[in-house]
């Protein structure tokens, strides 16, 4: 009984880690969704749609790659940062206004401040791509 609460602790931990990763990626895994539900709504098997959803989630993250490698441009890159960092920004503060109602404070500065660092994580990722 013991080692149950630091182990239910460390789960949590990752639960809200992973859930802010993620955030950080909202506009490929949305895009990645739709792709592998569009595909099962055509009438294609259920593990080939799972492969096209996959396929499509590292299509956009390639491009976005590639396409922060290339551009010389500031207000185009400005641009491709502004496209990834906003659906972050409501990913992460979505993700914290339901974690901060769950803990009992429905706090919008909280959620406020959660959606600036998943914007600005989903930014770095883009602002400084590695080659």
């Amino acid at each position: 009984m013991l080692i149950l609460f630091p182990l239910t602790l460390i789960g949590v931990g990752f639960l809200i880690y992973a859930l802010f990763a993620g955030a950080t990626l909202a506009l490929p895994i949305g895009v990645g969704l739709a792709a592998g539900f569009c595909s099962a709504a055509l009438g294609i098997a259920p593990l080939p749609s799972v492969i096209v959803g996959i396929a499509a989630f590292m299509g956009v993250i390639a491009l976005a790659r590639f396409a922060a490698l290339s551009l010389s441009s500031r207000p185009a890159r400005g641009m491709l940062i502004a496209v990834f960092a906003i659906p972050a920004a409501v990913a992460g503060f979505s993700v914290a206004s339901a974690f901060a109602s769950l803990v009992g404070f429905a706090s919008f500065a909280v959620a406020l401040v959660a959606g600036g660092v998943s914007s600005a994580g989903a930014a770095h990722r883009l602002a400084r791509p590695v080659a």
